[in-house]
């Protein structure tokens, strides 16, 4: 007998093969984002480094590693015991 037309329970997103699938699509995605930046002008700027070459991906990278960080802190801060509202 044949495997191939087996129906299985897991999703699409939890097939190995597609996760692969989809962080190779982001990253391609990504790298056309940033060849973008060549055929791209900023006239409007605000300030100098603002006109360098990928400055909006890695401005928007490291603002989302940045706010990452910050809700870890704020989460050690703020975490409540696991009973906390059943006394």
């Amino acid at each position: 007998m044949s495997d191939k037309h087996e129906v299985s329970d897991a999703s699409w997103f939890e097939k190995p093969a597609n996760v692969n699938k989809l962080i190779v699509g982001l990253v391609v995605v990504c790298v056309g984002l940033v060849l973008a930046d060549f055929f791209y002008v900023n006239d409007h700027a605000h300030f100098p480094i603002e006109k360098l070459f990928g400055f909006q991906a890695v401005f928007g990278f490291v603002a989302f590693v940045v706010v990452v960080f910050l809700g870890v802190g704020l989460r050690r801060i703020i975490k409540r015991d696991e009973g906390y509202y059943d006394r």
